[in-house]
């Protein structure tokens, strides 16, 4: 068996060095695990596409629908939108 001996403020900062670490690592599982929560909840109505968007046409959310601008899922004939989708696509817009 060795004995390993530090000194008092060296063994502070390897500790608050260890801590440190250990928090990135649960902040990003803690990420991690919302982003898997946010993608249940991925889905928008018509009128919560609409909204998002700022849109008082329909015409204009089904253009960029069939234009494979935004992603849509299809349950008989209820369509529901993909919130990623949308902000990707406003993202896409914008102007620097």
């Amino acid at each position: 068996m060795e004995l390993i001996v530090f000194e008092k403020d060296s063994y502070y900062k390897l500790m608050e060095e260890t801590m440190v670490l250990m928090y990135k690592v649960i902040h990003e599982k803690h990420k991690q695990i919302q982003s898997a929560t946010e993608e249940e909840h991925d889905f928008l109505t018509t009128e919560q596409a609409l909204k998002l968007m700022g849109l008082k046409s329909k015409k204009r959310l089904y253009m960029l629908r069939d234009e494979k601008l935004i992603d849509y899922y299809q349950h008989g004939r209820r369509k529901l939108y993909s919130k990623k989708s949308i902000i990707a696509y406003l993202n896409g817009q914008k102007i620097v």
